[in-house]
């Protein structure tokens, strides 16, 4: 059945027609916004990307404050290329994992577009098999940047942080919301720790969130079925929002528009 013909899908149906989408992402461009919640005030950005998915190759502008980002997986020995916009007036070459690129930010320039989120919400569902009964609802659709969506919500009642134990050499916040599709930035600053990959000592207890979020709302554009809108809150409240503005899909982005020396880059 065509997504057309489904006139009202169910809420498996809105959830596995947006995993398909999310899969035929090839390119696009956008306007992105995120806020996240940094220790207690709310960090608002928002930039004008490319990404190429694979190979992985993605160019970001900070809208409001100029600075271009130019990432390309397995190239310029695994660092982006920055221009400040500023001091120290160069092109700077940077680690996307590294304490600069990483300090007060919840992501990084290797995530942009959806397949994060869709491996998050796919682990979820696949832990909490009654999660289409028990946590899922669909509210009232919506409108998003023009386009009719279905608004979905998450609600995990049974959010909750667990202690952990840390049992094995080399674990790190890393390697752990890696393997449980947790936050980092949540993993990080719940347990005090200093840095993403610094290794945790055996037997150390530390506290472990059961799920990426307590509630998650979705706005999932009707006609393509991808979630331009994601909003996360945690046991504190909210914690992070990202969304998706004139999307253009799927669209040949020339190799030159990820070098540094393309017309209207400024590296």
């Amino acid at each position: 059945m065509s997504l057309a013909q489904n006139k009202t899908p169910s809420n498996v149906d809105i959830f596995t027609n947006m995993f398909s989408a999310i899969q035929n992402v090839k390119t696009l461009r956008a306007d992105v916004s995120t806020d996240e919640r940094i220790i207690d005030h709310i960090n608002h950005t928002h930039f004008a990307v490319k990404l190429n998915v694979s190979p992985y190759e993605a160019y970001s502008k900070d809208l409001d404050k100029g600075v271009e980002i130019l990432y390309r997986e397995g190239k310029n020995n695994g660092e982006a290329i920055i221009n400040p916009n500023g001091f120290p007036y160069i092109n700077v070459h940077l680690d996307p994992m590294g304490k600069t690129m990483r300090k007060d930010q919840h992501q990084t320039i290797t995530r942009l577009g959806f397949k994060y989120i869709s491996d998050v919400l796919y682990h979820f569902i696949a832990t909490y098999p009654d999660a289409y009964t028990h946590y899922i609802k669909r509210d009232a659709d919506t409108v998003y940047d023009g386009y009719a969506c279905y608004k979905m919500e998450i609600n995990f009642s049974t959010y909750a942080n667990a202690t952990y134990v840390v049992k094995n050499a080399g674990e790190t916040v890393m390697k752990l919301a890696a393997t449980y599709r947790i936050s980092e930035y949540q993993l990080l600053t719940l347990n005090n720790i200093s840095w993403y990959n610094d290794e945790l000592s055996i037997g150390r207890k530390i506290l472990l969130p059961n799920a990426y979020a307590k509630t998650t709302i979705l706005f999932i554009r009707k006609d393509n079925y991808l979630p331009v809108v994601i909003r996360i809150f945690d046991d504190k409240g909210f914690f992070e929002q990202y969304t998706y503005s004139h999307l253009q899909l799927n669209a040949t982005i020339p190799d030159s528009e990820f070098t540094e020396n393309y017309p209207g880059y400024h590296f």
